[in-house]
């Protein structure tokens, strides 16, 4: 929670590694109309109104609420509710899934976690499974499996578990990082680089396609040092690898055909960078022009073919897709930039900060007004934003699912549980 009025709250929205899952994954025009109909599924970080106008805003209320500890892992995936506790020493039990009987496999030990699982929005669990005890978990919801994601002191994904989201079944488990993209059936197992400073950030050694139903490998490729990898949703699905000597590869990320080859200027490698969106990527890059100083080049997935290239001013900036846009976010405000030619397409110019939002590209922007309440702002890159209500005094560390806000109250000790309106 911000400690002054004025001050922005984040609401962090799932993992990094993918989102829900739909029945059919819609064609990239389809996509950019019904992303801005969708209240939690919107694609842009969303401006929070002026005070006045927020503080009119309805309050919400919590509909149901669930008690945990303040060391617990919280995660919301989709219509489930996370929540990864540390086990007490000595406990031991089976693992089991509430209503279905299922089973983890084994006994937990004084090395286990207990994690429960939770309907949204009305808090009801579902089901309660065992797990190897990390520093943090987290999960994301693929259809009708929960990938939980484990992880080290230094933010290093150390094993990766798939749950069946029905009765915490556990389907397979594996020691690395899995990548994965809405809609496909395949994702990349991955060793993530050992450092402080950088985990995550990119990738080394052997590199697995793997079928999400078992987890079982596809085909696998080893990098010659580290590399950038992107899972790129399409018909087909693509792995796509940024190598250090900027060398890109595009694979078939089901069969491992290589479909296209390239080169990239030398830039600063990184998981936002090359921004993938749609049919292709944004690499912000060192500007070779006369008095330019930072590029930014679009280049399509088919031969790694330059499309545009633009200079680029900002400083500071995050990307995410925006309606199927190149939407950037500084602070002095966000500006979205159209895929096609590299042209401005809306700017917001009005100076307020923009801050980071981890996860999935469905996003809310919060903030603290002066009687400690929390503002809560709905609305596109291309329209004025529209105020949904205001949060009870004391909530914090907010995460929003597919119908429901989850704040966890001011002791750290129970979450709220808040019904989001249709749109």
């Amino acid at each position: 929670m911000a400690e002054r009025p004025g001050d922005w709250v984040v609401i962090d929205l799932g993992t990094a590694h993918g989102s829900v899952d739909e029945d059919q994954r819609p064609d990239a025009g389809h996509r950019r109309g019904s992303r801005r109909w969708r209240l939690a599924g919107a694609a842009a970080v969303l401006l929070l109104v002026c005070g006045g106008a927020a503080t009119a805003s309805p309050p919400f209320r919590p509909t149901a609420s669930v008690r945990v500890e303040p060391a617990s892992s919280v995660s919301v995936a989709g219509d489930l509710l996370i929540v990864a506790d540390p086990a007490p020493p000595g406990t031991a039990g089976a693992a089991t899934a509430a209503g279905d009987g299922g089973t983890a496999g084994g006994d937990a030990d004084t090395g286990q976690s207990l994690l429960r699982g939770y309907d949204l929005p009305s808090g009801t669990e579902r089901w309660r499974v065992q797990l190897p005890t990390a520093m943090s978990q987290s999960a994301t919801r693929l259809g009708d499996l929960v990938l939980v994601a484990s992880r080290d002191s230094i933010r290093r994904q150390t094993g990766t578990t798939a749950i069946d989201a029905a009765t915490g079944a556990v389907r397979w488990s594996r020691d690395d990082a899995v990548l994965t993209v809405p809609g496909a059936g395949a994702g990349l197992a991955v060793d993530e680089v050992r450092s402080a400073s950088s985990a995550g950030s990119r990738v080394a050694g052997r590199i697995d396609s793997i079928d999400l139903a078992t987890g079982r490998t596809l085909w696998h490729q080893r990098v010659p040092s580290t590399a950038v990898v992107h899972a790129v949703a399409g018909d087909p699905a693509l792995a796509v690898f940024v190598l250090d000597s900027g060398q890109v590869q595009v694979h078939d990320l089901t069969t491992g055909a290589l479909r296209g080859t390239g080169m990239l200027p030398p830039a600063d490698y990184a998981p936002d960078n090359p921004r993938l969106i749609d049919d292709g990527f944004v690499l912000r890059h060192p500007d070779g022009r006369e008095g330019q100083r930072v590029a930014l080049s679009a280049y399509n997935l088919d031969n790694v073919g330059l499309e545009w290239s633009r200079p680029d001013r900002a400083r500071d900036v995050r990307w995410a897709d925006c309606d199927g846009n190149l939407c950037g976010r500084t602070p002095d405000g966000i500006w979205t930039l159209h895929l096609d030619d590299g042209a401005l397409a809306f700017a917001t110019g009005d100076g307020l900060p923009w801050l980071p939002v981890r996860g999935s590209d469905d996003q809310l922007v919060f903030r603290l007004l002066p009687d400690e309440r929390v503002a809560v702002a709905s609305g596109g890159t291309t329209t004025a934003p529209r105020p949904l209500g205001t949060l009870p005094a004391g909530n914090r560390d907010c995460r929003v699912g597919d119908t429901a806000l989850v704040c966890r109250g001011a002791d750290g000790r129970q979450l709220e549980i808040f019904t989001l309106p249709h749109p």
